[in-house]
């Protein structure tokens, strides 16, 4: 009996099971059919609605020069209507709004440009064009025509009507190129106006007399190229960016050959804006008082070495003395003079007055009529000072007393 209740309550359960399973399907196949349903009501109301839209009229207005059509129909865009309303475009008309433009509004209007055949001049160059624009200066756009600033265009009638076969053209007028030193900045400004006067008004500058001076005539006519000056009267401020010179730090180098230079880092001069205040009267200016500056970029240092190695001749001051041809009486009187103003350093340089050499002439230069090599070379050094002693001073026992007389000689 146990057993045979067992097998129940299992058989039970799965019946159970099964019951549950079959609604679960029978859930899901509701859901699918339900969706589907919904899929093809909604591609229904799609079709219906597109449909519909399709069907949809509008009342078309189209202007075509001086007429007008209004017709209604359900086309959709504005190419569309021109082609049901067998309304055609030439290779240059255009129409307003674009031919694919959505037709959307009740009432809708479509503006048609016929092109036409016009004369563009741009001074001695004349070209025919076809255009449907009205603008003139869209009209000289499409004739290839780049206009600058303050170009214009204009329409001008035609004289040569037979020949042209053009009662107006449309004339490009070239601006003119003034160049004008406003206050001390130089700029160039493109012009229509016929004169000085025309053009100052133009650009809001006055010419009161007692505010500004003017360089020119104002009656005098533009023409391209003008160039005058408006300055300031009496006194104001002005503000100007000069440069700061850079210095230079030289580096001695006694393993390098005399005379040789070489810039090791270039230098760079810095900036400044100062401050001034100027008086002028009629572009001339009379006075100028610094105020202040703003250093905006300091100066770099340039970075030199200078080459101080000299090979001095073999021998004693003495032997010098004999290769420069002075009398052996006179070595007691050179050693005396020379010892003194160079210490029979022949790179000797006096650094106020820049006197060089043994015996410090100025400039030392002068020693050069005695040698190419007298800036190094003690003995041409010596060669020179001889003659100087001698010529100056008559010998160089009277350049000694002179000397021991005033420290100089």
């Amino acid at each position: 009996m146990v057993e045979f209740k067992g097998m129940r309550i299992r058989k039970t359960r799965l019946n159970l099971s099964i019951l549950i399973l079959g609604l679960v399907i029978i859930c899901l196949l509701f859901g699918i059919f339900a969706k589907k349903q919904s899929l093809f009501a909604s591609a229904a109301t799609n079709d219906i609605e597109a449909q519909q839209e399709e069907a949809v009229e509008h009342y078309i207005t189209f202007y075509d020069g001086n007429t007008s059509i209004t017709a209604r129909s359900d086309a959709r865009t504005v190419g569309e209507a021109l082609a049901r309303a067998n309304i055609k475009l030439g290779e240059y008309d255009t129409v307003e709004p674009d031919l694919e433009e959505k037709i959307s509004e009740e009432d809708f209007y479509i503006n048609i440009y016929r092109a036409r055949e016009v004369l563009v001049v741009d001074g001695y160059v004349k070209k025919y064009i076809k255009t449907a624009k009205t603008a003139p200066d869209e009209i000289a756009e499409d004739a290839g025509v780049t206009l600058l600033e303050a170009d214009k265009v204009e329409i001008v009638p035609q004289n040569d009507i037979l020949e042209s076969g053009m009662a107006v053209a449309y004339q490009v007028v070239r601006a003119k190129v003034v160049n004008l030193n406003f206050y001390g900045k130089m700029t160039s400004i493109r012009t229509q106006a016929k004169t000085v006067a025309g053009f100052l008004k133009e650009q809001g500058i006055s010419t009161d007399a007692s505010k500004n001076w003017i360089s020119i005539d104002k009656s005098q006519k533009i023409y391209d190229g003008i160039s005058f000056t408006v300055s300031q009267q009496g006194k104001h401020m002005i503000t100007v960016e000069e440069d700061i010179p850079f210095g230079e730090a030289v580096t001695y180098d006694y393993s390098v050959d005399y005379g040789s230079r070489v810039v090791t880092k270039a230098g760079k001069p810095g900036k400044k804006v100062a401050t001034y205040e100027v008086d002028m009267k009629d572009g001339v200016e009379i006075s100028r008082v610094f105020v202040s500056e703003v250093v905006t970029q300091a100066p770099e240092t340039q970075e030199v070495t200078v080459g101080m190695k000299v090979v001095l001749p073999a021998g004693s001051h003495e032997d010098w003395m004999a290769m420069a041809g002075i009398s052996a009486s006179d070595y007691g009187y050179v050693n005396y003079i020379i010892e003194r103003e160079s210490h029979w350093n022949p790179l000797s340089k006096n650094r106020s007055s820049g006197a060089t050499g043994l015996c410090q002439a100025l400039p030392g230069s002068k020693m050069a009529s005695a040698g190419a090599d007298w800036a190094t070379n003690p003995i041409t050094q010596l060669r020179w000072c001889n003659g100087y002693a001698v010529g100056r001073y008559g010998s160089w026992t009277k350049a000694y007393q002179f000397w021991t007389q005033h420290h100089w000689w």
